[in-house]
This record gives C-alpha cells, structure tokens and sequence, in this order.
C-alpha cells in the first residue's frame, strides 16, 4: 500500500465548497503514478516503448464530502494482477481519518497504435514480476 496527502484545491470544488466528483480520479491518479514511481517503476518509459495503460473500468463510492482547506490522504495498492489486467484499490479519507471515497480503477497495457492488450509478463518482465509480489503481499494481508 502507497499513501500520499493531497491538499483540496479551492479549483476543485463547486459553488458550495465541496469536492466535484470528478476530481477524486485525479487524486487518485496522482496516488496511482506515485505507486507506481515508489515500486521502481514509470509511465513514461512504458509510453516511450510504444504501450499506454488506459483505465477500462472505474468503481467509486462516495461516503462523505472533502471541502476546501482539507487534505485528501489517499491510499492505493494492487487489489488485483493477473498479467492482463491490473486492478488497484483505494481509499481517501479526510484529516480526521474517516472514509470519503472507496474505490477501484481496472487497467490493461495496449499498444499505442492499435489499442490491441499486451501480457504484461512478455513485454514488460520487470513491471510483471513487482505486480506479481504486490498482489501476493495484498493477499496475504487479506487473509490475516
């Protein structure tokens, strides 16, 4: 699991103070790449290799509202790798530690000039062998 703090930008909320619903994928978009750059791992030299990773899938529940002036602490680990797709969960809660939005995003890697999926374990060996031991870890934690 990978947690950063992000301040609530007063841009990222309506007439009444509180967070737009669409600026949570942003938050965890930031936490996501941040997990990603933690494991020893980057985007961009996956991008520059010809492949992107598009969001296929999103689950979000709403549990209470972020203002402006809050902190979002905004957790993200593997829920789910199967050499295909890879699910992430997350968490964001306010200061106070209490659950504002729960949540998954599903992702597969395409090659860029055709959107056709890879396997992960054959083009990008090193991404595959770390998402196979966060996962294991995930479970493992799981089931304790």
């Amino acid at each position: 699991m990978h947690t950063i703090e992000i301040p609530v930008r007063y841009a990222e909320t309506d007439m009444m103070g509180i967070v737009y619903h669409s600026n949570y994928l942003v938050y965890l978009e930031i936490a996501r790449t941040e997990l990603i750059k933690s494991l020893g791992l980057d985007y961009k030299e996956m991008e520059e290799a010809g492949y992107v990773s598009p969001v296929t899938n999103v689950n979000l529940d709403y549990k209470r509202s972020l203002t402006y002036g809050d902190t979002a602490t905004v957790s993200v680990w593997i829920s789910h790798y199967d050499g295909l797709r890879t699910i992430y969960g997350y968490e964001v809660k306010n200061a106070d530690g209490q659950l504002a939005v729960a949540g998954k995003t599903t992702h597969v890697v395409v090659k860029k000039e055709n959107f056709r999926p890879i396997r992960l374990p054959k083009v990008f060996p090193n991404w595959h062998a770390i998402y196979e031991q966060m996962s294991a870890e995930d479970a493992r934690l799981v089931s304790n």
